[in-house]
C-alpha cells in the first residue's frame, strides 16, 4: 500500500496540489488556464494517445467485450442516479447535473495520468483503446441528461445530429481512432514524427494535472454536501465496482480489468462544468462535485491500486 501511494498517488496529487497553490498565489490566471487547457485538450493529449497507440499491437489490446462492459456500467449507474434523484427529491434545476456528475468521469486528465504512472507506458495503450468506448458513451449520455432537465426553452437544445457531430469531432476520439488505424494497418511512422510526438506528448499529463489543481473550487461545499456525497458514492464507489463485476462475469482478460476500473473510477470531469453552463444545468453543483471528488479520488484510487497491483 505504501509503495502504491509513494509511486503513483502522491506524485500525481502533488502536481494537482501545486496547481491549486499556483492559482492561490496568482501564478495561474484564468486566461492562462483557458489557453493551456485548449493546448492540452486539442494537441498534447491527442498526441500522447496517437503516439502510444501507433506503437501498440492493436489486435492484441482491442476487446469489444470489455468496451461493452464499460458502456453497460454507464447505463446502470445513470439509472441508479436517476432513481436516487427522484427518491431524494433533487431539484429539477440540479437533476441533470446530478446525473451527469454521477457517471461522466475525467478520463482525459485524471484516469490517463493514473493509468500511465501506475501501469507504465507499455501498458497504457490498453487504457487508451478502452477509453474510446467510455468517452463516446459518457459524452452522449451526459448531454442527454442535461437536455432532459435543462431550464432553457426547447429551441435552445442541441439536436441529436449536433450531439453526434460534437462527439465524433472530439480530438481524443480522433486521436484514438487514428492511432488505432496506424497500429492495425502496421503503418510505420517517420522517426522525425516520432520524436516530435514524444516531445509534445511529454507535456500532456503534467500540464493537465496542474490545470485540475487550478480549477478546484470549494465555495458551495457546505450547502451541497449531501448531493456531493451521493454523487461520490455513485461515481467513486459504485461505478468501478459494477464495472469490475461485469468484466469478471463476462470473462474479460485480466490485463484489461484494471485499466477498465481506473477509467470508471475517475472523478467527475472538468468539462461537466462547461456542459452544465451551456445546457442550463447547476454550475455550482458541477464545480463543487468536481473539486471535492477529485481530492477524494486520491483515496479511492489508492484502494483500487492496492487491491489490484
Amino acid at each position: 500500500m505504501l509503495e502504491v501511494l509513494a509511486n503513483t498517488i502522491v506524485p500525481v496529487f502533488s502536481i494537482i496540489l501545486l496547481g491549486y497553490i499556483f492559482k492561490l498565489r496568482g501564478f495561474i490566471q484564468p486566461a492562462y488556464s483557458r489557453t493551456a487547457n485548449q493546448i492540452v485538450f486539442y494537441v498534447a493529449i491527442p498526441a500522447m494517445l496517437f503516439n502510444a497507440l501507433a506503437k501498440a499491437p492493436f489486435h492484441e489490446y482491442f476487446h469489444a467485450g470489455a468496451g461493452l462492459c464499460l458502456l453497460s456500467t454507464l447505463v446502470l449507474v445513470a439509472a441508479m442516479a436517476l432513481t436516487m434523484a427522484t427518491l431524494f427529491n433533487v431539484a429539477r434545476s440540479s437533476k441533470g447535473t446530478f446525473l451527469q456528475a454521477s457517471f461522466h468521469g475525467n478520463v482525459g486528465y485524471m484516469a490517463y495520468a493514473i493509468a500511465f504512472y501506475a501501469l507504465g507506458a507499455s501498458e497504457f495503450p490498453r487504457t487508451a483503446i478502452l477509453s474510446s468506448f467510455l468517452i463516446i458513451g459518457q459524452n452522449v449520455l451526459g448531454t442527454l441528461s442535461l437536455m432532459a432537465f435543462q431550464a432553457r426553452s426547447p429551441g435552445t437544445r442541441p439536436s441529436i445530429l449536433e450531439i453526434a457531430r460534437s462527439t465524433v469531432q472530439n480530438p481524443i476520439i480522433i486521436a484514438v481512432a487514428a492511432g488505432s488505424a496506424v497500429s492495425a494497418l502496421s503503418i510505420p511512422l517517420p522517426s522525425t514524427l516520432k520524436i516530435g510526438l514524444d516531445i509534445v506528448a511529454g507535456m500532456a499529463l503534467p500540464t493537465a494535472l496542474l490545470l485540475i489543481g487550478a480549477s478546484l473550487s470549494f465555495h458551495s461545499l457546505h450547502s451541497m454536501a449531501r448531493l456531493i456525497a451521493e454523487i461520490g458514492m455513485l461515481k467513486l464507489a459504485c461505478m468501478p465496482t459494477i464495472g469490475y463485476l461485469l468484466m469478471s462475469w463476462a470473462a474479460v482478460p485480466e490485463a484489461l480489468i484494471l485499466p477498465g476500473v481506473i477509467l470508471l473510477a475517475s472523478p467527475p470531469a472538468t468539462v461537466a462544468y462547461v456542459m452544465a453552463a451551456e445546457l442550463g444545468g447547476d454550475v455550482e453543483l458541477a464545480a463543487s462535485s468536481i473539486s471535492v471528488l477529485t481530492l477524494l479520488s486520491a483515496c479511492s484510487y489508492s484502494l483500487i491500486l492496492w487491491i489490484f497491483v
